[in-house]
């Protein structure tokens, strides 16, 4: 049995879930599954890999009956290698908290055992021994645009593929809804194009799913897409989008501009001083390309007007909204 694969890691913030490799006692932690199964998959192709008559067990820690684990993890009789996966740690009985303590204490040769909590205190004293003794993977959702920007982005990696920064934005915003959806459609345009993936082809798969945001009604305004940006606006409207977030997205979005459009600064530094990913500093710094300080001040006082309307100077807000969208989106024209 080759020696287990063990990434760097504190006990705060365990092992990377996109690296770490096959360990004796492993516990994946919070409630992503799409995580959780990306490592269980892994670590069981690792190991069969080394040993093909690898067996592989499953656990419900809510319906565990008691010495069910040691039968497990016994020798079996042509030595070969065993997986034990132990779901649902977050309501285990005690007959499994029993056992598993004291499996702890003399864990079994050429068996890996995999906890799967997805959250809460049930089991703290195993879950604190279980971190001590093995590695910890977090399991944790992956919210923000910059983290699945980067997730997006290592799974084309991963394959020694590419993909445009706008194509990466288009494919979160037509798969946000969970993490196993946004890997679901990396597969398939993984599967079914090839070469450089651009925004082109991301919409050629889920343009019709994607979602009208404030902020793509706002990056199209900025970017001087009258059309676009009318469109978008309607959409985003009438799908439940309230006139304020409108605003609110053109104000960020203007004054980032307002920030870097007279400055001499490359790209990695636009980042830094507008603390966003550098997919959205090229983004901002190509949308000031169409404004210089005195255009971006009118914008920014015309946004001013219409979130003040939008927030009850006006019977019509959403008129309101249209209009200053309109009237950036003309200005920033060349």
């Amino acid at each position: 049995m080759p020696a287990p694969s063990r990434s760097r890691r504190t006990k705060t913030s365990g092992a990377d879930w996109r690296t770490v490799g096959r360990a004796p006692l492993m516990l994946l932690k919070g409630p992503e599954d799409f995580i959780a199964t990306r490592v269980t998959d892994r670590v069981r192709a690792q190991l069969r890999e080394a040993d093909p008559g690898l067996e592989t067990h499953r656990i419900a820690a809510a319906d565990y009956q008691a010495g069910q684990l040691s039968i497990l993890a016994s020798p079996s009789l042509f030595g070969e290698a065993k997986i034990i996966v132990a779901e649902g740690l977050q309501e285990m009985n005690e007959a499994f908290l029993a056992d598993c303590l004291d499996y702890l204490s003399a864990p079994a040769e050429d068996v890996t055992l995999m906890l799967r909590h997805t959250g809460g205190n049930r089991g703290k004293k195993l879950l604190d021994a279980v971190t001590q003794a093995g590695v910890l993977v977090e399991c944790q959702p992956i919210k923000s645009e910059a983290e699945k920007s980067e997730f997006v982005a290592q799974e084309f990696r991963s394959v020694r593929r590419s993909i445009d920064p706008e194509a990466v934005r288009a494919l979160i915003d037509a798969n946000s809804s969970s993490l196993t959806d946004l890997a679901a459609a990396i597969r398939q345009l993984l599967s079914d194009t090839e070469g450089a993936v651009t925004v082109e082809v991301v919409d050629r798969y889920y343009g019709g799913r994607v979602e009208a945001t404030a902020f793509k009604v706002a990056d199209a305004a900025l970017a001087g897409r009258p059309g676009p940006a009318t469109a978008l606006l309607r959409h985003a409207l009438a799908t439940g989008v309230s006139a304020p977030a409108l605003t609110g997205a053109l104000a960020m979005k203007a004054r980032q501009i307002a920030r870097i459009v007279d400055a001499r600064i490359g790209q990695g530094q636009i980042a830094s001083v507008l603390g966003v990913a550098p997919w959205q500093a090229r983004q901002v710094q190509e949308s000031a390309r169409f404004w210089n300080p005195a255009s971006i001040a009118a914008a920014i006082e015309w946004i001013a007007q219409a979130d003040a309307e939008a927030k009850g100077l006006s019977k019509d807000a959403e008129y309101s909204v249209e209009r200053a969208v309109t009237r950036i989106a003309l200005t920033a024209r060349r």
